[in-house]
Order: C-alpha cells, then structure tokens, then sequence
C-alpha cells in the first residue's frame, strides 16, 4: 500500500495556485466585523494560518499578529511571504486546540474552514477553551465554517483532477453520513528535476458542525454569542451557503 502523508505535507507548495481566493477581500469583510462590534485590535492570534493568506495583509495594516499552524509546510510558505512583504510575524508550529501562550489578545482569528479540522467535540471544546484563555476581556473570537452544503453535497461523494506543466492531482472526497466527516485524498504526481513524475498522496478530513452544537459549546466555554452570518455578508444563513462565520464575545469583567 502506498504511504499516506498528513494533511498539507504536499499541498503546501500549490495551495496557493489552486484556491483561487481574494484574501483582501475576505480581510475586509473581517475588519468590517470588529468595527461594528466597536473592538479596536492591536494584537491578533491567527489559528490555523496556513499559507499567510490572511496574515500577511493585516501585518502589512500594521496589526501585531502571531499566526499558528501545525503544518510546517504551510508556515513554511507563510514565512516565505512575510518575508517578501516586509513585515514581522511571529509563527508557530503547533496545532491550534493545543495553544497555551500565557498571553492575551484583542482579537482570535481562525479562517478558510481550520476549525473544521477539529473533528471530535473534545478538539472543538479544547479550541474555544483555548482560544478563551488566551482573549482580553472584551475580545473577539471570529471564524468560519464550510457548511453542511459545502461539505455533503459540493465535496461529497465527488472526484476531481486538474493537470498542469508542473504537477497534477487526483481528489477524491468520501461523506461519512454517520460521523459527518468528508474525508479527502489527494494524490498528486509531482515532476522531478530528471522529467519523471514522482507520486505523492496527503489526507484531509472536515467535520460537518452544526450551528446548534458550535452554539452549545461555545456558551459552555463562557463565550458570547453575537454574530453568524452568510460569509462574507451580515445576512441570517439560510442553507444555502457554502460557509458560515461565527462572532464570539468575552465578557468585559
């Protein structure tokens, strides 16, 4: 049987290239939440930072932010475009249910689906109590979802493939309707310096959270419920979105 390597060992290096994602955009819609919850951040915790997408553009607005990753193929490229940028981050290699910083912040970020990583409640749990503890009083806690459409019926049962000059790739989804988890191989056949093609296979999987049960634990964590919206809108979700966005709160002691 052919090695199965961890999550983003291998995309790393194409993410960028094959989301087609407009992270100014998307940094946008985030600035325009904490302004209309009237918190005014200096420092930020990014969990799940991934490639910098998000990052980088609130560094280059002058944020403090210290993004974590347990990937380190991914902050591997995130380093890399800090550097580019000009601007100073501080990374970390860590999984983002597990952070324990001894330190406060304005605001916790967590984008682009990472908490659906998190896919049993006792993950889902330590991250609120994590992220908790490490908010100001006051603090805010924003990230999003892929929803149950995305994840059952967009991924699903669904392949995909796509060939380019220098690698391609095989994308296979399987839904688990009993766990509610999609679980995603890519297989990527990646050219070498010689012209061969070397193959490479990674694994992922996103659990389907329900509004209801983010809700629940989130209350039992202490949080304030005071935003889920139709990414990148404020408008109520229907079901027919593929991601939803979350605003917690921390009481103000």
């Amino acid at each position: 049987m052919s090695r199965v390597d961890s999550a983003y060992t291998h995309l790393a290096q194409y993410y960028d290239r094959l989301m087609a994602v407009d992270y100014q955009k998307w940094v946008s819609y985030l600035v325009e939440i904490w302004a209309r919850m009237g918190v005014k951040p200096r420092r930020i915790l990014e969990l799940g930072a991934g490639t910098g997408g998000i990052t980088i553009p609130l560094a280059q607005m002058g944020y403090e932010i210290v993004a974590v990753d347990r990937s380190p193929e991914m902050l591997a490229v995130a380093k890399e475009k800090a550097v580019k940028a000009g601007v100073t981050v501080e990374f970390i290699t860590e999984a983002m249910e597990r952070i324990d910083l001894r330190q406060e912040f304005d605001l916790i970020l967590s984008c682009c689906d990472a908490v659906n990583y998190l896919t049993t409640e006792e993950q889902l749990a330590r991250f609120m109590h994590q992220a908790y503890l490490h908010a100001k009083p006051g603090g805010l806690l924003l990230f999003d979802l892929n929803s149950e459409l995305k994840l059952r019926e967009i991924y699903g049962n669904q392949s995909y493939a796509e060939l380019f000059d220098d690698f391609g790739y095989f994308w296979d989804n399987w839904f688990d309707e009993h766990r509610e988890i999609c679980t995603m191989k890519l297989t990527f056949m990646i050219r070498e310096a010689n012209g061969l093609y070397r193959r490479a296979s990674e694994m992922h999987q996103e659990k389907l959270w329900r509004p209801r049960q983010v809700f629940l634990i989130l209350q039992e964590h202490n949080w304030q419920i005071s935003g889920y919206y139709q990414f990148p809108t404020f408008a109520e979700p229907t079901g027919e979105e593929e991601r939803w966005q979350f605003v917690a709160q921390k009481a103000i002691e």
